[in-house]
């Protein structure tokens, strides 16, 4: 069972200065209206004593919320310390152009750690230039902060000898992504590798990868590749029901 710790008052401006110093990608649902996007937090602003947080402004968002000054609106991220945060709040406003939310009354921090991970289209690869040469690995499982892999290009003849050893830095990755319409590229500039394992039903060693340096923008690309996957997995799913 999940435990929520509830942060509220004054620490609830820590939690939004935090999320605007790291331009942090925070992911918002209009409940009822069906629209999610992803947006960050540009700062925050008091009128008459009632606080606002202005978000930047994500496509869709006035055609979404038309005619409804008093919206519903989730807000859920991932913090610096890789819990997830929750909040919800109404309404909204526009001022000087920029969208003005209600603080939250309370944030919730879940304690458990953040889990946007899915098994990614097949052919899905990561690429790592390693002095032996490049190296493919079939992505197993993937999330924004890292992935499953399994290597597909070692020596055959010693199919279970390690390339790496738990805490090794690999640069330079390439993760592709095989969709349909457009093959999609994402470049991690580091990764660490977090431990070893063996696919159950091959008995290849695995290697799980936390991506512990990524651009921004490509993390944007990241995540969003992770989410609509998940859309269009569970839609599919739905209507073969």
């Amino acid at each position: 069972m999940e435990e929520a710790e509830i942060i509220r008052h004054k620490r609830r401006f820590d939690v939004f200065k935090q999320l605007q110093n790291d331009k942090t990608l925070v992911k918002m649902y209009v409940m009822g209206r069906q629209y999610e996007r992803l947006t960050v937090v540009t700062g925050t602003y008091f009128k008459k004593k009632t606080p606002y947080f202005l978000i930047d402004h994500p496509e869709g968002f006035t055609k979404a919320v038309a005619n409804d000054d008093n919206c519903r609106i989730h807000f859920e991220f991932v913090g610096h310390d890789n819990l997830v945060y929750t909040f919800k709040t109404t309404g909204k406003a526009t001022i000087g152009g920029q969208i003005c939310i209600r603080f939250p009354e309370v944030i919730k921090r879940v304690q458990r750690r953040s889990n946007f991970r899915m098994a990614p289209p097949l052919g899905t690869k990561i690429y790592i230039n390693i002095g032996l040469g490049r190296l493919e690995m079939n992505v197993i499982d993937i999330s924004q902060g890292g992935a499953l892999v399994m290597p597909v290009n070692l020596d055959l003849e010693y199919p279970n000898t390690p390339v790496f050893t738990v805490g090794s830095k690999l640069r330079n990755i390439e993760i592709f992504f095989p969709f349909k319409d457009e093959a999609v590229r994402v470049h991690v500039d580091e990764a660490r590798v977090r431990r070893l394992g063996k696919q159950p039903a091959t008995n290849r060693i695995n290697f799980a990868l936390q991506f512990t340096d990524i651009e921004k923008s490509q993390q944007k690309i990241l995540i969003d590749l992770i989410f609509n996957h998940q859309r269009n997995t569970l839609r599919k799913r739905l209507s073969n029901e």
